[in-house]
């Protein structure tokens, strides 16, 4: 059986037929053969058994025949079962999955051929997307950045001015212009106005580094990495071994959407490795060569089994990023022995290692 199927291919493969016109040949051709074994049937003097044979050769050539077309539609649809196959892929989330273009079938083909080209054009269309939803996110968070900092700390720096200028006056009043107790309860009522001003005006400090850190647009990855790795220790209560390879204290030695994209991964993995991994160690990795860039950021946490890995929104984000740049992230975890996050970004042309 398998012998027949094989040389149906190979011969439909080779004249390039339709399935319309298969169907018509394979079925013309055993019309001719069963009329040409009905003419030698009635030819022969075989009137004893006339009965007999002629219910016996029908039956024969029906069965024949419906087997033929069976061997036949089951070669000739079997790219269809293999593009259904690919359409149910991609409706789970497989949207890399792309159908297998044959030739034994031309129709098949042209709509395998057109699925692909329409899931690329959608791939295309959806990082498209991505890419400028990821840097409307960059440009609010740095416009929020600088108005936090400009706008709302400078209010509150003037507020704190005010309230020491108005406890310097207040201590300036005659003794006899305000009793003991309302000048003692003015004064702790500013302190603490102080105390409280000059926490908020911290508070959004930090939140402002936060959103989009100065250091990263003034100085550069490496010095952002630094600075990521101290915020990290101070508000994470994480320590952090920090190590680079092939990359210098140069400003801007890569393009800006990379050096955001590093940043970005590392700073939501160490975020995670705080809330869920259960330790106060990690590792960072950042290593350069003649072509790509790799970022590892390794914790020796609880970890987790690969079946109860959950993808939030910050993983997702994760991978947008890289696949916008034409890399890939996996992420290893297995129970008691940590959790690491490999990213690799191929450089652009112009910043190959000579």
């Amino acid at each position: 059986m398998s012998r027949v199927i094989r040389f149906f291919k190979n011969l439909f493969q080779r004249w390039h037929l339709s399935l319309f016109e298969k169907v018509i040949l394979v079925n013309t051709v055993m019309l001719l053969i069963e009329a040409v074994a009905g003419l030698w049937v009635t030819s022969h003097n075989l009137e004893v058994h006339h009965y007999l044979i002629d219910t016996s050769f029908i039956v024969l050539a029906t069965l024949i025949t419906l087997l033929t077309n069976i061997i036949l539609l089951r070669v000739s649809f079997r790219p269809l079962f293999g593009l259904l196959s690919t359409m149910r892929e991609v409706s789970t989330g497989a949207t890399q999955a792309r159908a297998q273009i044959t030739a034994t079938d031309s129709e098949i083909g042209a709509l395998a051929q057109s699925f692909n080209n329409m899931l690329d054009r959608l791939e295309a269309v959806r990082r498209e997307q991505t890419m400028l939803i990821l840097q409307a996110q960059e440009d609010e968070r740095r416009r929020l950045a600088l108005e936090l900092h400009d706008e709302t700390g400078q209010n509150l720096t003037a507020l704190l001015i005010h309230a020491e200028v108005l406890s310097q006056s207040i201590q300036m009043l005659p003794e006899t212009t305000l009793p003991d107790d309302t000048r003692q309860h003015l004064e702790t009522g500013l302190t603490q106005l102080a105390q409280l001003t000059q926490h908020t005006l911290e508070n959004i400090r930090v939140l402002a580094q936060q959103l989009r850190p100065s250091v990263l647009d003034d100085l550069g990855l490496l010095a952002a990495f630094r600075w990521l790795v101290e915020d990290s220790r101070q508000h994470l209560h994480l320590t952090i071994d920090l190590s680079v390879e092939g990359m210098t204290e140069a400003k801007h030695l890569l393009p800006p959407a990379y050096e955001t994209a590093l940043f970005r991964i590392a700073q939501e993995s160490l975020t995670n490795i705080a809330r869920h991994a259960h330790t106060q160690h990690a590792s960072i990795k950042l290593k350069r060569d003649q072509s790509q860039i790799s970022l590892r950021i390794h914790d020796d946490g609880c970890g987790y089994a690969p079946k109860q890995q959950y993808t939030g929104s910050g993983q997702i984000g994760m991978r947008e990023r890289a696949t916008q740049l034409k890399g890939t992230l996996r992420i290893q975890s297995r129970p008691g022995q940590g959790t690491t996050v490999q990213v690799i970004l191929p450089l652009p042309t112009d910043h190959l290692l000579k």
